[in-house]
């Protein structure tokens, strides 16, 4: 199985993803878990090339796709075939949201681009985590690129992912209330998947 977090800057993906891992390790779940992009050493290398300034919204993506291929083939298949619960700090979906929509290049040419190289997986769950841009970048100190946007950007951010959590996958989370709120209708969701 396949979970992904998606949403905006400082929605709460990493907080929840930790919460997510340590609950299924309570009930004796394996699980691995990593961000995108990055993942193996050789991501996190792709991950920080990634971030640099100026890059054209082509060789964001191929970058992104480079580091998934890479994850895909080294730890998601592997992990999956030992049962494993796989586990995702942002995927397709964010890649569909930052290239496709507000990066300008279609979101039906990169999921064209996706399949044709294997880096697109349908998670069986993904959580778009909600919140107003405004508050959420409250949360925390810019430190990339893309945190450091004006605030039209972020807006049309979270619409882009509102509006792409069309499939019956996604779920969308208020995540704008108390930590434990949100993280209790994650894990109920989860649970209600993995039949817990």
């Amino acid at each position: 199985m396949i979970i992904s977090f998606e949403g905006g800057e400082g929605v709460g993906k990493s907080t929840h993803v930790k919460i997510l891992c340590t609950h299924l390790e309570q009930h004796g779940l394996p699980w691995l878990s990593f961000r995108e992009p990055g993942g193996s050493a050789f991501c996190e290398d792709i991950r920080g090339l990634f971030f640099h300034e100026g890059l054209d919204t082509m060789t964001e993506l191929l970058l992104v796709l480079a580091s998934r291929r890479e994850n895909i083939v080294k730890l998601v298949l592997p992990a999956l075939e030992q049962g494993k619960v796989v586990i995702i700090d942002r995927f397709i979906d964010s890649t569909l949201a930052y290239q496709g929509v507000l990066g300008g290049l279609g979101v039906g040419r990169i999921r064209e681009l996706m399949e044709k190289t294997g880096t697109w997986i349908e998670p069986d769950l993904t959580f778009v985590l909600d919140v107003d841009p405004g508050r959420a970048l409250k949360r925390i100190v810019p430190g990339d690129k893309f945190e450091d946007r004006e605030p039209l950007f972020h807006q049309e951010l979270r619409k882009a992912f509102l509006d792409l959590a069309v499939d019956a996958r996604h779920c969308v989370i208020d995540a704008d209330r108390p930590r434990d709120q949100v993280s209790h209708d994650i894990l109920a969701a989860v649970d209600r998947v993995l039949r817990l």
